[in-house]
């Protein structure tokens, strides 16, 4: 039955939507990233993804900055990974980490596709938590994905981003987008990327910058880099990007970010630098990855269906992997301490555009478990071992498929 779900959501629309093409303003066929910036908003609101260099460098002021603040309290980078209907895995977890009374506070938190749209609760801290849980269990998220109608035909993507934009507006208030700048204020950074899909580089944008500007303006950007990070390529139309250039104005097409990175702690051309970083030593990463690392064998039908669908599931997995590994090396070599948490092997879980309300609280509810009682977090060997089948346990051996037990009272206020 899934699947068959599954099949209408992206084939069935694609053959009428295939056809649709609609008029942009020209764009340069060259240097598409380069001085180009957003119209309205200061040149640091973003930067592009493979400019290894300035990113190491704004990271490395970061974290010297809070360094330097009173009491020797390590810095925590938090990273939340794209997976769709898996981001009810990361929302879980943040909120069960408040459960356990060690969440720390991020100073640095990243996100992409549905851990952008986790990534301003996780940054904000427990206060927000009942925000995060209602976003992903209260059943707003069940309407992405509501049947396709003759609107196909007319339209960018197989679904149009309303009921998207609207959950997202429906969080992103201005409170929330006032509460950002405060925390930015401070030295702490929120980031969130895209997938430029003309330059096709990801783009690293600074929500506590952008939150900063201030006023509606502020919050309409936020809205829309939060939106284009989630839209999938053919499934929602993309969003465009008003920006000046050298060579004038044009308009710059946005798509999820998870099309080319899954998660990030930063640009791959930072991870080849030989330069050691000092400053990066002792930092601590969590990574979240709102997907499975590996899944149980089974055969797979031998029909198109079936065979384009777990095609397309192995490959968003083992581009989590790789990132994995990357940045289980870079954290290697500068010092860095990193722990990964991820949908396990064994648990029921029927993919990323399982948006129904039921299955995404079962995946909310087993996170949040697991981040209550300290089990959560791996190192990469433990991921390693699992996806070798050398482990001697599962993560899911710790917790209970389903809600937690016990609960504090208050879950804003950690015990510890």
């Amino acid at each position: 039955m899934m699947l068959r779900k599954f099949s209408a959501v992206l084939l069935a629309p694609l053959m009428l939507a295939g056809c649709v093409t609609l008029e942009r303003g020209d764009a340069p066929v060259q240097d598409l990233t380069q001085n180009a910036y957003v119209a309205g908003f200061s040149p640091d609101v973003r930067m592009a993804g493979g400019d290894g260099a300035a990113f190491i460098d704004r990271m490395s002021k970061t974290i010297k900055r809070l360094q330097a603040r009173p009491g020797n309290d390590a810095i925590d980078i938090l990273a939340l990974s794209g997976g769709g209907a898996g981001g009810a895995f990361g929302a879980g977890a943040v909120v069960g980490m408040t459960y356990s009374g060690k969440r720390p506070e991020f100073e640095i938190v990243t996100g992409v596709s549905t851990g952008a749209l986790i990534a301003p609760f996780a940054f904000l801290g427990p206060e927000w938590d009942d925000e995060l849980t209602e976003a992903y269990v209260g059943g707003m998220s069940s309407n992405l994905l509501s049947r396709p109608g003759i609107g196909t035909m007319f339209r960018v993507g197989v679904y149009d981003d309303t009921s998207l934009r609207e959950m997202v507006e429906h969080y992103v208030t201005p409170e929330l987008v006032e509460a950002v700048a405060r925390e930015s204020a401070k030295g702490r950074i929120l980031l969130a990327a895209t997938t430029n899909l003309d330059s096709e580089e990801p783009v690293i944008w600074d929500l506590g910058a952008i939150a900063q500007q201030g006023g509606e303006k502020g919050r309409e950007l936020f809205i829309n880099v939060l939106v284009a990070s989630s839209s999938v390529p053919g499934v929602f139309p993309p969003v465009m990007f008003d920006v000046d250039a050298d060579n004038g104005a044009y308009q710059e097409m946005h798509v999820d970010g998870g099309t080319t990175v899954p998660f990030f702690i930063a640009p791959h051309a930072a991870f080849i630098t030989d330069e050691k970083l000092d400053d990066l030593k002792d930092v601590n990463i969590y990574v979240i990855i709102n997907g499975q690392l590996a899944t149980l064998p089974h055969a797979t039908p031998v029909s198109t269906v079936p065979i384009t669908m777990r095609g397309f599931s192995v490959v968003l997995m083992y581009m989590a992997r790789t990132e994995l590994v990357l940045t289980a090396s870079f954290a290697q070599k500068h010092g860095m301490k990193l722990k990964y948490a991820s949908i396990p092997a064994a648990m029921p879980f029927a993919g990323s555009l399982d948006f129904e309300t039921e299955s995404m609280r079962n995946v909310f509810h087993f996170a949040q478990a697991c981040a209550a009682e300290n089990h959560l977090w791996l190192d990469v060997q433990d991921a390693l071992d699992r996806v070798g089948g050398t482990a001697k346990g599962d993560e899911a051996d710790e917790c209970k498929f389903g809600p937690p037990v016990e609960t504090p009272e208050d879950p804003a206020a950690p015990t510890g």
